[in-house]
This record gives structure tokens, sequence and C-alpha cells, in this order.
């Protein structure tokens, strides 16, 4: 009996942790890992992809929108035809108001210069 309790006590001393195949199966298992995260941020999610898309539309939404103000601020145009009422570039409606704007200032000025 000693003699088998003998080789227990050798079988449980030779014992020295996890085999190599054990470890490098671990690692492959962590590289492999490691590897499909950064595969699945790089290739972009649907959502980067949609919100690349919105960007993209509200880009051109704000360049029509830009180009149909210029357009309202440069040019001769009918706003509404059947009631008369026309729209003119703003560099000409500030050359047709100034001068009664100034000829209104003038007279304010001179009003109070004769009180």
């Amino acid at each position: 009996m000693t003699h088998h309790h003998h080789d227990h006590d050798a079988a449980v001393r030779t014992y020295r942790g996890p085999g190599i195949l054990t470890i490098l199966s671990v690692l492959v298992l962590l590289l492999a890992a490691v590897a499909g995260g950064l595969w699945v941020s790089h290739s972009g999610s649907a959502t980067e992809r949609e919100d690349q898309e919105r960007s993209a539309v509200r880009t051109k939404n704000l360049a029509d929108l830009q180009a149909a103000d210029q357009t309202a601020l440069t040019t001769y145009g009918w706003n509404d035809k059947a009631k008369g009422i026309v729209r003119i570039p703003v560099t000409r409606a500030m050359e047709l108001v100034l001068p009664e704007l100034n000829a209104r200032s003038t007279k304010g000025a001179f009003s109070q210069t004769q009180q």
C-alpha cells in the first residue's frame, strides 16, 4: 500500500500547471477576439452610414436653401403675380429707400435746430 501511495504523490508533484497547448489555445482565442473587435469597429456600423447619409442630405438641403435665398436677395421676380407683388434685389431696394430716409433725417435734424 505504501508503494501505491508513493505513485500518487509523484503524480501530484509532477503536475506543472496548464500545458503549452492550453496556453496557445487561449492566446489564439484572445487574438481572434481582438482582431474581430477591430474589424467590426473599422468596418463602420449601419448607424454611422445612416448618419453620413443624413448629413449629406442636410448639407444638400442647406446648399439649396442658401441658393434660393441668394436668388431671392439678388434678382427680380414675382412674389405674387395675381396681387402684383414683385421682388427686387435688396441692393436696389436700399438705393430706393435711402434718399427718403436721408430726407427724413435731415428734416428731423433741421426741425430740432430751429427749436
